[in-house]
């Protein structure tokens, strides 16, 4: 409820201060209806650093500046100032520019998961829960809403209850109504939108009741006792103490700091600090609010896969069912192009965070692999049949559990692979190391933990050659210049990745002035 509370609270300013910056009649919707267009322009901005409106539109991250604003104004609603940064560049003609701010010492937080908070909900859905977890507060304490009901709504009110705060879907409506008009003028300082009857009437209907009760039962939320009759599910958090709650939200931010999908654990920990400084205002106040040195520091490199989870979960749960998705994928040029493949394994580039797809084309007839980043609008598909879902291996039907398969296949065409990139024609890359005498066993320990795969011989003068098959060499060139120069690449056997790691060191030295 706590977290609920703080919802309609930012819904209320960022309503009004909506209101304030729109010119035009009708009230600025800040609910975000449309992920993907948010999605674009975090990305962007997180990753390519600071951009002017004019620029993003030219990059296509907006139709015109109009629309930017419109964009810009959602994103602030969930994201604090002090993280999107708007300031006047340097460069003559630029104007404004906008760009994040990712400091970890500074900002230890992730503050991206904010942006899903009114992610696919209108007003309507904000009205009917608030409305619903009225209906549930125990009516011996007079708490809200009965302080604002009078004598007789009371009664009706109280009538309903009378199964141990349970309702059948009848009953709720008419307690959710009734809590609906003794919170008139709640609701709309919170929504800057007239609550009257005939809305009511389009909020409380029988059918949208009874999908969100559905909705709210499969979440846990609620729990049906018998045919058509639900209650509040039992405060699971009631026997704790203000310690031990610090400790259970302590744990859930360390596992969405070490798990693939942060979202959920996310939205967890804050609902857990909402309820502790409800219920122990005294003794979290300090623990949650002041935390000068925060325990866990949210990894930078992963912190743009935020913005990916309700993707990556949408590809980890067809994996999960085996099922074939279809979806759009963007390329650099920005175009869009739709495929229709089986999601085998999703992927992460360890070295710089990427999450990757790795799954068989229908379209292609082979496997391939794609930045999730670049994957938006993912559905199920029906368009392959049975017999041609897994049509890459004709043994498919001799495995009793479907995803030893996947893993053949993954290992399979993965295999040579440095890091991501795949080939059809393997080279193999011969690199000489010299080192120092004095750190030679610490470089030596080095470079056999970080090696993916090869061979490491150990030569005369402090000397170690490096051997391994790839299946794309200029994966290995990052990892070559950390290095520096004790790392030397064969030109004999690879001249093109030698000219590539000469002429970058030479762009460097031209940077430093050098050269």
């Amino acid at each position: 409820m706590g977290l609920f509370f703080s919802v309609l609270k930012n819904l209320q300013k960022s309503r009004s201060d909506d209101m304030a910056k729109t010119k035009n009649t009708h009230a600025f919707q800040n609910d975000i209806k449309h992920y993907d267009n948010i999605r674009d322009i975090l990305r962007f901005l997180y990753m390519y650093g600071s951009y002017s409106k004019e620029e993003l539109v030219k990059n296509k991250l907006a139709k015109s500046i109009s629309s930017f604003y419109d964009t810009k104004q959602r994103i602030e609603n969930y994201i604090d100032g002090e993280f999107l940064q708007k300031h006047k560049s340097t460069e003559k003609g630029s104007g404004k520019k906008y760009r994040f701010m990712y400091d970890p010492f500074i900002c230890p937080v992730n503050y991206l998961a904010e942006t899903y908070q009114n992610c696919s909900y209108v007003i309507g859905d904000f009205i009917f829960y608030f409305c619903l977890m009225q209906a549930f507060t125990d009516s011996e304490f007079r708490q809200l809403p009965y302080e604002y009901v009078n004598d007789a709504e009371y009664g009706e009110i109280d009538d309903c209850m009378a199964f141990n705060h349970e309702f059948t879907l009848n009953e709720l409506i008419t307690t959710i109504q009734l809590v609906f008009d003794a919170n008139q003028e709640l609701l709309e300082n919170c929504n800057q939108v007239l609550c009257n009857d005939e809305q009511s009437e389009l909020i409380f209907t029988m059918p949208r009741v009874r999908a969100r009760i559905n909705e709210l039962t499969d979440l846990g939320i609620l729990i049906r006792t018998q045919k058509d009759r639900y209650r509040l599910a039992d405060d699971i958090f009631q026997n704790f103490d203000a310690n031990e709650l610090q400790d259970i939200q302590l744990m859930t931010q360390y596992f969405y700091n070490c798990s693939v999908i942060t979202v959920p654990g996310f939205y967890l920990s804050s609902t857990i600090a909402e309820y502790s400084q409800a219920n122990f205002i005294s003794e979290t106040d300090a623990f949650f609010n002041k935390q000068e040195n925060p325990v866990f520091f949210y990894k930078n490199h992963r912190l743009q896969n935020v913005i990916d989870d309700d993707i990556t979960w949408a590809i980890l749960d067809a994996i999960h069912n085996r099922n074939v998705i279809q979806y759009s994928y963007r390329n650099k040029s920005t175009e869009s192009k739709t495929f229709t493949v089986l999601p085998i394994k999703v992927v992460i580039d360890l070295q710089y965070g990427r999450q990757y797809l790795f799954a068989y084309d229908y379209d292609f007839k082979g496997f391939n692999i794609q930045r999730i980043a670049s994957i938006s609008d993912i559905k199920p598909s029906k368009a392959v049949t049975a017999n041609q879902k897994y049509e890459f291996a004709s043994n498919a039907k001799e495995y009793k559990d479907i995803h030893v398969l996947y893993d053949e296949q993954y290992h399979a065409h993965m295999k040579n692979v440095w890091n991501i990139a795949r080939s059809d024609s393997p080279s193999t890359v011969l690199i000489h190391f010299c080192f120092p005498a004095d750190v030679y066993e610490k470089n030596l320990s080095r470079l056999r933990s970080t090696c993916h795969c090869g061979t490491i011989t150990e030569l005369r003068g402090n000397k170690v050659d490096y051997t391994s098959t790839v299946q794309c060499e200029s994966e290995l060139v990052p990892w070559i210049k950390s290095f520096g120069s004790f790392a030397t690449v064969d030109k004999h056997m690879n001249p093109n990745l030698y000219d590539k790691m000469k002429s970058d060191w030479e762009e460097a030295l031209k940077l430093y002035g050098t050269i």
